[in-house]
Formats: C-alpha cells, sequence, structure tokens
C-alpha cells in the first residue's frame, strides 16, 4: 500500500464542525496563549536550541534527569527521527508494527529505507469494540533485521490498545538490539480504563525503551507543534542529533511549559473529552450503526462500504470527518469528539447520513 502525503490529511478544512483531525475542541490553556503570546515578542531571536527550560519541566513532571528528555516539532517528526536513527546503516533493517498503526510509521521506515512488516491482528477493524492485538504474534516475527517495534498505545485511528500486562511482555521479550517505541499520544485520555497503563506505570527496563508523547492533544497545542521523547539518555540525545537546529519555536517551548502548569485545563479538557466520547458512543448505538470505541479522543465507524459518499454527506451538514484509505480500510470512516454542540451537530447529521448505513 503506497501512501501520498496528501491523502493523509483528511477532508480540507472549512467546515462548520471540524472532527476530522483529533484536535482538542477545548482549546490550549489561557496561560499557553499568554506565554506564547510574550514569548512572540522575542520572534526576531532564535529560540533555545536545546529547549532547556521546556525539558527541565517535563523532566520534573516525569521524575526523570533532563538528559533523559528530548523534543521535536510535534510527535510525529519525533518518530522520523527515532526510526532513522534506528534504521541508518543496518542493512536491510525492518520496521515491525501492528497493521492499521499510525500511517507516520510506514512514512518514517520508507524515508529511512527500511522494510515495513505489519502483524495482522486478530479482529476486523470495527466489530463494534477496538480489534485486538496479539503481542506474541509481534513478537514472533522479530528477525535479526528487525530494527524498530513501534506501537501506539492507544492505537490510531482503530483505537486500539495493549493492556498492562501484554505491554509489559512486549518491553520484557523484546530483543535488546530492537528499539521499542511505545507511541503514547493519547494516554491522557485512556488512564485509568479498560487495563490500560502507560509505560511510566510499569517496571519494566529496557535498553532501547523509548516513549513517544505530544502536545498536540490533551493540551490543545496542534498548531504549535511539541512533541516529547523520553528513554535512556545516550539514546536520546543520539536521536536528538538527528534533529533539525533551532525547531521548536519559542512561542511553542512557552505555551508548552505553561501547559504543564496548568492541571485544571488538562483535567477539564480530558474530562470534556471522556464525556463527549460517552455522548457519541451512546447515539452512535442507538443509530444501531457499527462503531468502534476505543480510548482515544474519537470513534471509528464503519458505514459497510465505500465512504465517499458518506464524508460528501456529512461536509453537506458542515461536519467534517476522517477516511481513511491510506490505512486499507475502505468502509471506515474516523471522527473526533467535538464540544458539547458539536457532538450535537455530529449526530444531528448521523441521523440523516447514516440512515441506510447496515447495521
Amino acid at each position: 500500500m503506497s501512501v501520498a502525503a496528501a491523502s493523509t490529511v483528511g477532508p480540507p478544512p472549512g467546515m462548520d464542525v471540524r472532527l476530522s483531525s483529533n484536535e482538542s475542541p477545548f482549546g490550549p490553556s489561557p496561560a499557553a496563549l499568554a506565554a506564547a503570546r510574550e514569548a512572540a515578542a522575542a520572534a526576531h531571536r532564535y529560540p533555545d536550541d536545546q529547549s532547556l527550560e521546556l525539558r527541565g519541566a517535563l523532566a520534573d513532571r516525569l521524575g526523570r534527569p533532563r538528559e533523559e528528555v528530548a523534543v521535536g516539532t510535534g510527535s510525529a517528526a519525533v518518530l522520523m527521527d527515532v526510526i532513522a536513527h534506528a534504521c541508518h546503516g543496518r542493512g536491510s533493517a525492518e520496521v515491525l508494527a501492528f497493521e492499521r498503526s499510525f500511517v507516520v510509521y510506514r512514512l518514517a521506515a520508507e524515508n529511512a529505507g527500511a522494510h515495513y512488516v505489519e502483524v495482522p491482528t486478530t479482529n476486523p477493524p470495527v466489530p463494534h469494540a477496538p480489534e485486538h492485538r496479539d503481542v506474541d504474534a509481534l513478537l514472533a516475527r522479530v528477525t535479526d533485521a528487525t530494527r524498530v517495534i513501534v506501537v501506539d498505545n492507544p492505537g490510531n485511528p482503530t483505537g486500539a490498545h495493549l493492556d498492562r500486562d501484554s505491554l509489559t511482555r512486549l518491553v520484557e521479550d523484546a530483543p535488546a538490539h530492537v528499539t521499542v517505541v511505545v507511541d503514547e499520544a493519547y494516554h491522557h485520555f485512556a488512564r485509568g480504563q479498560r487495563g490500560y497503563a502507560a509505560v511510566d506505570e510499569l517496571d519494566v527496563t529496557h535498553p532501547r525503551l523509548l516513549t513517544v508523547t505530544t502536545f498536540s492533544k490533551a493540551y490543545a497545542l496542534a498548531g504549535m507543534r511539541v512533541g516529547v521523547l523520553v528513554g535512556p539518555a545516550p539514546l536520546v540525545a543520539e536521536v536528538d542529533g538527528r534533529r533539525s537546529r533551532f525547531n521548536v519555536t519559542g512561542p511553542a517551548q512557552a505555551a508548552a511549559i505553561a501547559s504543564l502548569g496548568d492541571e485544571e485545563h488538562l483535567e477539564r479538557t480530558v474530562a470534556g473529552t471522556l464525556e463527549g466520547r460517552q455522548r457519541m458512543v451512546q447515539g452512535l448505538t442507538e443509530l444501531g450503526v457499527r462503531f468502534a470505541d476505543g480510548l482515544g479522543n474519537f470513534v471509528l465507524l464503519d458505514v459497510g462500504g465505500a465512504v465517499d459518499d458518506v464524508v460528501v454527506a456529512y461536509a453537506g451538514h458542515g461536519v467534517g470527518v476522517r477516511p481513511l484509505a491510506p490505512y486499507g480500510m475502505r468502509s471506515q470512516l474516523r471522527v473526533s469528539v467535538g464540544t458539547p454542540p458539536e457532538v450535537d451537530a455530529f449526530l444531528a447529521a448521523s441521523r440523516e447520513v447514516l440512515v441506510d448505513v447496515p447495521a
């Protein structure tokens, strides 16, 4: 399956209700906006290339040394650097992931000249619940050529996740020559649910275990582009050496630092997202359509056939949703959680758009 970059961004902006990009509809912390505005006054100066204050704030939050934390222009850029570093000069390198994982992993492998290997999941994409991911099947596919295992937990776009036991087994049983990357972009929305555990909740060690997170989702700084890498200091330093210099802007650094200090806003955002997701689940259940309720800030909807007309129909109601052709998913749509009025608009549109969709 080839991947065209333009095909991964979904419908164009301009919808009254934009539920296509897993953005936070609740907006950034007011403190983050104020900090970004203040930092913009120094736009004629290059930002701190090492992002020392931001890395320090993250390290304090995580209880780790600053040397074990790096930042980049969004988690996608960080993932690109991680995979490029792990595969560079390794000959026939392989990147291993579950099928229907975040499309950036494939793009990163292609850019690194590596072979991208997908391990099948055991259930269809939308069986009224997220697909099941078999860690044993993933580990069985590891070879001497495998350089990276990357898992989005929770997954995008399927919403699937590994529970505590499965994630522990993956990390503990992965060979030492493999870089294990756990992408936790949506972890704020998943903690405490359905057996989910983030890496920082596990008692595990691995010499090449890396965690990637982002400020784009729960912190609502998607337009600022701040991703985070956490892991062993020597490996983090090596990966960080690959990034472009001065890549995280001054306003972005300032906004991220301020976001870390506004716990109340984060809690409101997560609570509002979970409430909105539950309302979407209830509404879709009442409509009798097939969907998967995962642990991210979105639901996965199966329309039972080609999705193009459905996307256009939603757009006719001013609602933007995401088709998933780059994932090989021809009958599914991903719909992000919106504000209460946006959820109302989505459900109202769904009652008309999905009237003929099979249950």
